[in-house]
This record gives C-alpha cells, structure tokens and sequence, in this order.
C-alpha cells in the first residue's frame, strides 16, 4: 500500500517534551523527516474530565489510586472520543493510515483507516514480571486485559519495541504473529556527539532511572557496597531519584529535567565522565536508557529479563545478570571497572549497536516500510 499521509495520536501533546517520556516529539519529529507524517494530534480529554475519572478512580494509596486510574476503560472510551474529534478536523481524503502510541484508545474502523500502533509494553508483561503491582480489585485489571486483547486483535499492524514485547501479545493475547513486527527506539536526546578518545581508567558507575525501586536500585546500592570493598575509590552517581542518606562513595545528583537545555547538559556530561552504565531493573518496558548509554559508549549491566537481553549482547556489550541478584550484579561490576580495555571493546560494540539500531530515524523508516508492504 503506498502511503498517502500518517496521522498520529498519542495521549497528552505529541510535541511536549514530557509526553510519553519523552519519547513522543522525538518519534513525530523522525516521522516528519521521513516526508509521510501528516499531522499528529492528542487524545487527552479536557482536565476536568481527567478530574472526574480521578475522582471515580478512588483506591487507599496513592499507587494503588493511580493505577486504577490508568486502567479505567472509560477513561480510554473518553481518550477515543477525544482523539476521533480532533480526526474530525482532519480531510479524511489527506490520509490513509492512523498510527496509535499504546493501548488507551480505540480508532479501528475510523472512516475506514489503516490503523497502527507502536508499543513499549503491555498490561501483561508488567502483570508477570519480578517488580509486581499494586494490589486493586481484580475486575478492573481484567477489563484492562480485555480492552487491550480486543483492541490488538483489531489493528492491521503492531510495531512493538522488542521481541520480547512480540511474544507477549502473541502469547498474552492471542494476536496474529504475521501482523507484529519489532522495530526498537531510539533516544531521547537532542544530540550525541561522538567520543573518539574515551577513557574508562576511573571507576565511575552511573545510574540513570527516576523510579528508583522499579529499576533496580536498592539492588544497586548493596552491590556497589561489595564494590567498594575490592575498588574502594569507585563512585556510584544516581541521577534521577532524592536519595536521603547516600551511602559512602555515592553522588545523588537528583532529578535532572530533560526539558530544559541546562538539565540535558548535566545528563549528557554524567553520560560522558562515566566508566560503565547500571540499571538492574525489575521491569523495563524497552530501556531507552541504555541505548543512550550506548551512544556514549558505556559498557551497560542490566537484568536477564524483558527487553534487556536484546538490547545488550552479554559478553559482547555489557552483561546481565538475574533481577535482585545483588552478588551476581557486583561481580560484573567488579569485572568491567578492573578491566579497561574489556570496558573500551564493550563500549565500541555498544555504538555501533546505537548507531545501527536505536536512532529514531531508523524505527520510523522501518515503519515505513512495513506499512508500504504489508497493507
């Protein structure tokens, strides 16, 4: 099928740099050069609908509460009807394909459009993995389950981020395997400037993830204390969380906005003054962070579970060991800081896996041309 224009919807503003973690205006903007992106709209209904919804979506505790409310299938049949009223605006003969980012809202069957989507993860996956849930009433996951099985078994085409994702929705919810293709991201940085002469002889580990708990963290922190009793000069630096006590040897640099030119400054210069990147998460939808780590040649240690294992070739890049496995993740570490030449090779492989793979213009293009030959 020849590609007349896309039009893409996604949640909140498709341009703003906090939308889907920032991801969203990066993918648009990839699109855009590709010459087939028409426009882009979103599907976030008025604030005091999303008041509304928050209201009825009432659970004790506040984890438990936002949960549900990420869950409610009214919710997403009110994101529908926002994102069908802003097609609406739209000549219906400028287009001929609907790109969707995840699983909120429903536009199979809008005038007849091909409809996509493009994902990071699903409802399962995050059901079944080490970091659990909070615990709600049973019903609503369900429904959730339900919406996004009739909703996947509905699209012309699924672009998820990873094999790992793939076999989820053919497993998990029944989806043809000839209509999945993964097609990777890329990173959520503005630019990457290449390092020809980096240096790894400083035992400098970097963490780079806000929810400290689901990414490992605590797991973190008791590996780099065995650490730093065979390197007692490393240094840990943790950007993202407040930690209130950092232990001996770790900088806490807090939360660094990605919005803002002085906060992606300070992320970039962690990026380059760092020996080897850590994140032993618990549940990684796809791990974006790696691939910018990658992009600054860091060797990266990550878990043996969802998206991880794709992204880094153990042995080649990095390694991964088993989530929570604090001894097993020190290891490495220990390996990798005593080793800078091991570190130098790792690095190198791990920029040509970014260069190759994690860059958006190459997931659009991909995109692209699955679209052309399969509809």
């Amino acid at each position: 099928m020849k590609i007349d224009k896309i039009i893409g919807v996604v949640d909140e503003s498709p341009y703003d740099a906090r939308t889907w973690s920032g991801s969203s205006r990066y993918f648009f903007n990839a699109l855009e050069n590709t010459g087939v992106l028409g426009m882009a709209v979103a599907a976030q209904p008025a604030k005091v609908i999303r008041r509304i919804f928050q209201i009825l979506s009432f659970q004790f505790g506040m984890r438990e509460w936002k949960f549900k409310y990420h869950l409610n299938t009214h919710y997403y049949h009110q994101m529908t009807a926002t994102a069908k009223k802003a097609l609406d605006q739209i000549d219906p003969s400028s287009y001929n394909v609907i790109l969707q980012i995840g699983a909120w809202y429903d536009l199979t069957g809008y005038k007849d459009k091909k409809v996509v989507s493009y994902h990071d993860g699903n409802l399962a996956t995050l059901l079944a993995s080490p970091y659990g849930y909070p615990k709600i009433n049973e019903t609503v996951i369900n429904k959730s389950l339900q919406w996004e099985q009739k909703l996947y078994n509905k699209l012309d085409l699924l672009f998820p981020m990873s094999r790992w994702l793939a076999d989820s929705f053919i497993r998990d919810f029944g989806v043809d395997h000839r209509k999945i293709f993964p097609v990777g991201a890329g990173v959520n940085l503005p630019q990457v400037q290449e390092i020809k002469q980096k240096n790894y002889d400083e035992p400098r580990i970097l963490f780079v993830g806000k929810d400290f708990k689901r990414k490992g963290g605590e797991d973190l922190l008791k590996a780099f204390e065995i650490v730093r009793g065979e390197i007692p000069n490393a240094e840990l630096t943790v950007v993202g969380p407040e930690l209130a006590s950092p232990p001996k040897g770790v900088r806490c640099i807090g939360f660094v906005s990605k919005t803002t030119s002085e906060g992606m400054e300070v992320l970039l210069q962690e990026y380059r003054r760092a020996s080897i990147f850590v994140l032993p998460s618990l549940y990684e939808p796809f791990g974006i962070a790696f691939a910018e780590a990658m992009a600054h040649k860091l060797p990266c240690i990550g878990t043996k579970i969802c998206a991880m294992p794709e992204i880094i070739e153990d042995g080649e890049m990095g390694y991964v060991v088993s989530p929570g496995d604090s001894v097993a993740l020190a290891d490495k570490m220990i390996t990798l800081l005593k080793e800078p030449t091991l570190c130098s090779a790792f690095g190198e492989a791990g920029y040509g896996r970014y260069t190759e793979k994690f860059t958006w213009s190459a997931v659009t293009s991909q995109i692209c041309e699955i679209i052309s030959s399969q509809l």
